[in-house]
C-alpha cells in the first residue's frame, strides 16, 4: 500500500511523532535578555535555553559575550560592555562590615550598569528599532533590572521570569504573592527564624527596612532607564512589574521550604542537571577511586574569589585538612597555596557533579550557594556549610534543619572546631542517611524540573500569556484586594453596636449616680 516495508517503517514514527508531538509543528519567536556577569547563572539557564531551542521555537538571546555559551540555532546579540561589569566584580574587595544601604548602594549601581548597557548597545538598539521583529513571549531574570522589562511591553508579549536563587519577598510581589507566610529577605543576614513574637517583629522590621531599599535605591535608576529607552510605552514601570505571567523559582518544596505560591510561580529546582556532566580526568578518577578513607570536597563557588575569605581562612583550613584521614580535593583559585602534597589536591576549577556523584565522597564543603545545594540534595552527600551572604544563610539554614549540614562562622574559625565538625559529619551516620531520604524525597516528582520548566512555559505560549494564572490582587486596588470595603462595614456595624451600648450603660450609671445623690443628699465621688 505504501510503495513497500521500508516506506511503511519509515512513515509510522514520523505518524506517531505528528500524534504525540504537535507542538513541534508550532513554532514561536522568543526574546530572552540576561545581563548576568558571573558564569553560575548560565549553569542554570543555558540548559532552559537549549531545549527552547530543541522543541523548534526561534530564540534570540540577549547576552554578555564573555560567560554566556554559544548555543546552536540561537540568534545571538552579545553585548560587549557587561563583560567590563565582571572585571568590576572581580577587582572588588568584600568588606563584610558592610551595611545593608552602603551595600545596597554598590548593588544597585551594578544592576544600573547591567541594564545600561544592555539597552545602549547598538545591536539591542537596532532590534528595538525593527518595525517587523515580533515576539510572542520574553524572558529574562525576574528581579532588579526592572527597566528591562520594557522589552515585554514594546513587543506586546507575555513576560517570563527566572529566579535563579530561589524566591524572596520581591519575587513574590512580582506575581501578587502576599501571604506574609511565604516573605523571605533577599539579604538574610541578621534576619530570624521567627519564632517568637519579638523575633516575628524584627524581621518585619527587616523586610521594610528592605521595601526601603529597593523603593529607594534599587528603582530610581531603572525607573530612568526605562522612561528613556520606552518613551511611547502606556504602562508605567511599577504596572509591569504585576505582569508577569510565569516565574519559575530555582527551588522545590522537598527541600525544607513549603510555599503557599500562586499558580504562576512554579518550582524549577534543578533545571541545571538536565546538562550533561564534564567526566572526570584520568588523575581525579584516580584519585578518588583509590581514597580509602574516602573524599572531602571542598569548594566556594565558580565565583567567589579567595580574596574576598576572611584573612587567614585558607590557612586556617589547609592546617585543619592536614589533620585528615580523607583524601580532600579543594577547587582554591591559587593553587600554589597547596602544593598537592599530603592528603591535599588543589585545582582552579573542578567538575563538581562528577566528584559529588562518586561513591567514595563523604562530604561536600560549601559555601552553600543554591546551585551547589541543590546537587548535594541530588547525590545525598551532606554538607558542610560556610556561607558568605545572601540567600546562602538561608539555605544552609534549611540543609541543618533537615539533618544533612552543619555550619560555621566563616569570620570566627578555628583549626580544631572544622577538624571535630568534619569528623561528625563524615563518622555519624545519620547525616548520609538523611542525606538519602532527601534525596528520594527530592527525585520523586511527576517530571523532571527540565520538562516542567518547558511545559509551563509552553503553557503560556499556548494560551497567550496566560492571563487567568495571574491572582486578581493585580486587577484589584488595594482596597478591594484586602477587603476593606466589606472589613469596614463589618467592623462600622459593630464598632457602632458598641458605642452605643457604652453611650447607654454610661447614661445609665450616671442616672443611677444621681438618683443615689438625690436619696441620700450626699455627694457622690467620681
Amino acid at each position: 500500500m505504501f510503495g513497500g516495508p521500508g516506506i511503511a517503517g519509515l512513515l509510522l514514527p514520523v505518524l506517531l511523532l505528528g500524534v504525540l508531538c504537535p507542538k513541534l509543528a508550532e513554532t514561536e519567536n522568543i526574546l530572552a535578555i540576561f545581563s548576568y556577569t558571573f558564569g553560575s547563572s548560565y549553569l542554570l539557564i543555558t540548559p532552559f535555553l537549549k531545549n527552547i531551542v530543541q522543541r523548534g521555537h526561534q530564540l534570540t538571546v540577549i547576552s554578555s559575550v564573555a560567560e554566556m555559551p554559544h548555543i546552536e540555532g540561537v540568534h545571538h546579540l552579545r553585548v560587549k560592555k557587561l563583560d567590563m561589569l565582571m572585571q568590576i566584580l572581580l577587582d572588588y574587595d568584600y568588606d563584610f562590615q558592610l551595611s545593608k544601604w552602603m551595600e545596597a548602594q554598590f548593588v544597585a549601581e551594578y544592576f544600573y550598569n547591567c541594564s545600561k548597557f544592555v539597552l545602549e548597545d547598538p545591536g539591542v538598539q537596532e532590534l528595538l528599532h525593527n518595525a517587523s521583529a515580533q515576539f510572542s513571549m520574553v524572558i529574562l531574570e525576574a528581579s532588579h533590572t526592572d527597566a528591562l522589562y520594557g522589552f515585554s511591553q514594546h513587543f506586546n508579549a507575555p513576560l517570563v521570569g527566572i529566579a535563579a536563587y530561589g524566591s524572596a519577598w520581591n519575587i513574590d510581589f512580582l506575581v501578587g504573592n502576599s501571604a506574609p507566610s511565604v516573605y523571605e529577605p533577599m539579604s538574610a543576614l541578621g534576619y530570624s527564624s521567627g519564632l517568637s513574637l519579638m523575633e516575628k517583629w524584627h524581621n518585619l522590621i527587616f523586610i521594610t527596612e528592605e521595601r526601603l531599599v529597593e523603593r529607594f535605591i534599587y528603582l530610581p535608576g531603572q525607573i530612568d532607564l526605562y522612561k528613556q529607552h520606552f518613551p511611547g510605552v502606556p504602562a508605567s514601570i511599577h504596572e509591569l512589574r504585576r505582569r508577569f505571567s510565569l516565574i519559575l523559582i530555582n527551588q522545590h518544596f522537598s527541600m525544607g521550604r513549603v510555599r503557599s505560591n500562586v499558580p504562576n510561580i512554579v518550582e524549577v529546582a534543578g533545571m541545571h542537571l538536565a546538562e550533561p556532566t564534564q567526566p572526570l580526568d584520568a588523575e581525579l578518577k584516580k584519585l578518588l577511586d583509590e581514597a580509602e578513607h574516602g573524599v572531602v570536597y571542598f569548594s566556594m563557588g565558580l565565583q567567589v574569589l579567595d580574596k574576598w575569605l576572611p584573612a587567614g581562612m585558607i590557612e586556617t583550613m589547609l592546617a585543619a585538612f592536614g589533620q585528615l584521614k580523607q583524601q580532600v580535593i579543594w577547587k582554591l583559585n591559587n593553587t600554589a597555596i597547596v602544593d598537592n602534597s599530603g592528603n591535599v589536591y588543589a585545582r582552579s576549577w573542578l567538575p563538581q557533579r562528577e566528584i559529588l556523584n562518586h561513591p567514595n565522597t563523604k562530604l561536600f564543603i560549601t559555601h552553600g550557594g543554591l546551585l551547589s545545594s541543590i546537587e548535594a540534595v541530588h547525590y545525598a552527600v551532606p554538607q558542610l556549610c560556610l556561607p558568605l551572604f545572601y540567600d546562602q544563610f538561608q539555605n544552609t539554614k534549611r540543609m541543618e534543619q533537615m539533618g544533612v549540614a552543619r555550619s560555621l562562622d566563616i569570620t570566627n574559625i578555628s583549626q580544631d572546631e572544622v577538624v571535630r565538625v568534619i569528623e561528625d559529619l563524615v563518622y555519624n551516620a545519620s547525616y548520609k542517611l538523611n542525606a538519602r531520604d532527601l534525596s528520594q524525597r527530592f527525585h520523586d516528582q511527576p517530571m523532571s524540573a527540565m520538562e516542567t520548566a518547558i511545559w509551563w512555559t509552553e503553557y503560556i505560549l499556548r494560551h497567550k500569556g496566560a492571563d487567568h494564572m495571574r491572582i486578581a490582587e493585580q486587577e484589584m486596588s488595594l482596597m478591594q484586594y484586602y477587603n476593606v470595603d466589606v472589613v469596614s462595614v463589618l467592623f462600622g456595624r459593630i464598632g457602632l453596636s458598641v458605642i452605643i451600648v457604652i453611650f447607654v450603660g454610661w447614661k445609665l450609671v450616671c442616672l443611677a449616680t444621681r438618683n443615689l445623690e438625690y436619696r441620700f443628699n450626699v455627694p457622690m465621688v467620681r
